[in-house]
């Protein structure tokens, strides 16, 4: 059914590869959210063997009171599982290796396909080289899923049809079925796909997840194999594992935040279908969605932002750079945006400070970083400093002082952590909660340092020292 779906004029993003148990998640996420609502809706469901696979459905039917209706395709009747109803596959139907759970009701359509295809990979490079045994040397073959979720009332419009003549060939074989005769009679009144549905927004926001998600993973995988490749002293083992673990725990941090969006957009959208909404409840729904959405495109640009910066810190190299020419220019790109707000924004940089020891596109990252900063939390009426001066003989200071809303001292000790989103500002911007933890990573990797006074209403006053350029 998967490629007759494809032929569709209807517009359908094409359907990515994922591994069986990412597949099993995009499961437990429907269902999940099913149960959430409270949705009392038909299933129709066919998924690889085991307990693993049903246990999800089962748990659906067991929550929703009443209990609903769950008709699952198997080879044979299981007559032992009192939650499902079983339809033989027909013996003919090209459906080996083709998966699907499509859930129906009155106000809620939505179909989640699959076609398993097992790939050929490079068993070399997929061998761990701690063990003991050698390499196999036929390559090795593992079961991948392309998966698709839909929302588009014509796509699943389509599927139905094709389910529909499965089920009345599976009749003509099995006659003596009682579900597939009630199934069939009713056919017409329990298979209605409803009018309106926010489709196109649901398919690309759920495989947008899926396919960051499987790069998360990917990653996760490709920073675990490079860290067991190490076969030289130990400590270098045990310092490649302990960056391991702290990037499997971003990775997961960045995927809960990443969900926190989807989640809200997703409890939003079926409330629209309300015929008792307001035209300003309805434009508080439709708000909401618009924020979630820009938050999520912040999240994203920065986690983008701070992968780039991590693959740069290797490879670049410092050099000499006097704040004087560069400064200047940067206070200046933000002085339309204070002056909107109504903020005075000013500098002092002398021309006689000496050259520092640090990238130059470094520099201006992180200026950018703490004047955005200030300016987003400080009100109108309020001032932003930019200065530097000589801190001793061997550094040079840039502060960054605001006026703004400050930060107060139980929250400062986080400030600089990943997804940290601790001050707001009055009109609710919110930022990815990145841009100190950029800050800190480039400091890191110039022999820099970064130091933070606040007071809560009063203001914030940022320190960053960065070493001088010696000569030779």
């Amino acid at each position: 059914m998967v490629h007759r779906m494809e032929q569709t004029s209807t517009i359908l993003l094409k359907p990515i590869q994922v591994s069986p148990r990412g597949f099993k998640r995009q499961i437990e996420t429907m269902l999940g959210a099913l149960i959430q609502l409270r949705k009392r809706v038909t299933l129709f469901a066919k998924l690889p063997k085991g307990k693993n696979w049903s246990s999800d459905l089962m748990q659906y039917s067991q929550t929703i009171d009443p209990r609903p209706d769950v008709f699952v395709w198997a080879r044979e009747v299981n007559r032992q599982q009192d939650w499902q109803q079983s339809i033989i596959i027909p013996q003919a139907h090209p459906m080996q290796k083709e998966y699907f759970l499509l859930a129906l009701s009155e106000t809620v359509s939505c179909l989640l396909q699959g076609y398993r295809e097992d790939v050929i990979t490079d068993s070399e490079s997929l061998h761990d080289p701690m063990a003991k045994m050698p390499p196999p040397e036929e390559p090795e073959v593992l079961p991948r899923v392309n998966y698709s979720i839909t929302f588009q009332k014509s796509l699943i419009q389509t599927f139905v049809n094709d389910l529909q003549g499965s089920v009345q060939t599976s009749l003509a074989e099995h006659p003596q079925q009682d579900v597939l005769q009630s199934l069939v009679a009713n056919w017409d009144d329990r298979m209605q796909v409803p009018e309106h549905c926010h489709s196109a927004l649901m398919d690309a926001i759920l495989l947008q997840d899926g396919q960051h998600q499987e790069r998360l993973q990917q990653q996760a995988r490709a920073y675990r194999r490079q860290a067991m490749s190490v076969s030289s002293l130990s400590t270098q083992n045990e310092s490649l594992i302990n960056t391991l673990r702290l990037k499997d725990d971003f990775l997961n941090t960045v995927g809960q935040e990443l969900r926190t969006p989807l989640s809200t957009i997703k409890t939003a959208l079926p409330l629209l279908h309300s015929p008792n909404l307001k035209p300003p409840q309805r434009q508080r729904y439709l708000d909401m969605i618009s924020r979630e959405c820009d938050r999520q495109v912040n999240l994203i640009n920065g986690v983008l932002e701070l992968l780039q910066v991590e693959r740069t810190l290797m490879t670049t190299q410092p050099e000499p750079v006097n704040l004087f020419d560069i400064l200047p220019g940067i206070v200046s790109t933000y002085q339309p945006l204070a002056q909107e707000k109504g903020i005075r924004l000013a500098y002092t940089v002398p021309n006689t400070l000496p050259a520092i020891c640090c990238p130059q596109n470094w520099v201006r990252q992180i200026v950018i970083q703490l004047l955005s900063n200030s300016i987003r939390f400080t009100n109108a009426g309020g001032e932003v400093w930019v200065t530097a001066q000589p801190a001793d003989d061997e550094t040079l200071v840039i502060n960054v002082k605001d006026t703004g809303v400050g930060i107060p001292q139980s929250e400062l000790p986080h400030v600089f952590e990943h997804f940290y989103r601790g001050r707001q500002t009055p009109s609710e911007e919110e930022g990815a909660g990145l841009g100190l933890a950029i800050v800190r990573q480039l400091l890191l990797y110039c022999d820099g340092r970064i130091s933070v006074e606040s007071q809560p209403e009063v203001g914030t006053h940022i320190m960053v020292k960065l070493p001088l350029y010696q000569t030779g």
